[in-house]
């Protein structure tokens, strides 16, 4: 098993991981909101997991990886399944060195997400691109069964700001 233990908030995580994977040539898929203390990420790596697939299939059961970020006391522990041990359930130990790869990354993109400062404006000259909006709460635009949206009608019921 990974393990990194850091001092981020879990809220902070998903933006930690997203660049510290994008360093390192992967990208974060999804993040899960399993628990009120728990989320999972699911990370993708293709150039990795391409030799993996080719030497055997059944890897696709293990790919993409997880990480799962639990809270505990005054952090979160980063933990996922080490790449190895896909070989050892798989009884493929001549494949331990393409996992390697594989598992050295994750534990590099781990450290790094776990350690870093994450500050946007540092890493990247802006904030928030769209991959790190969180729709979790946005209301949807309300539309009667004409197409009118509700929003349109309020007020005067008319367009408000005639212009020029």
């Amino acid at each position: 098993m990974l393990q990194v233990h850091t001092a981020h908030r879990l809220d902070q995580l998903e933006f930690c991981l997203r660049m510290a994977a994008a360093r390192h040539g992967g990208s974060v898929l999804a993040a899960s909101h399993v628990a009120a203390d728990s989320v999972t990420f699911t990370l993708c790596f293709s150039d990795l997991y391409a030799p993996l697939l080719r030497s055997d299939s059944r890897f696709a059961v293990f790919l993409p990886s997880r990480i799962a970020a639990c809270a505990k006391g005054d952090g979160v522990i980063l933990e996922a399944i080490s790449p190895a041990e896909y070989c050892r359930l798989l009884h493929r130990p001549e494949i331990e060195p393409l996992a390697a790869a594989l598992e050295q990354t994750l534990r590099l993109v781990m450290e790094e997400a776990g350690h870093r400062v994450p500050d946007a404006a540092a890493e990247t000259g802006h904030l928030a691109t769209e991959d790190l909006v969180n729709m979790r709460a946005a209301l949807p635009q309300r539309v009667d069964c004409r197409g009118t949206k509700v929003e349109e009608l309020a007020g005067t019921g008319m367009h408000d700001a005639q212009g020029g």
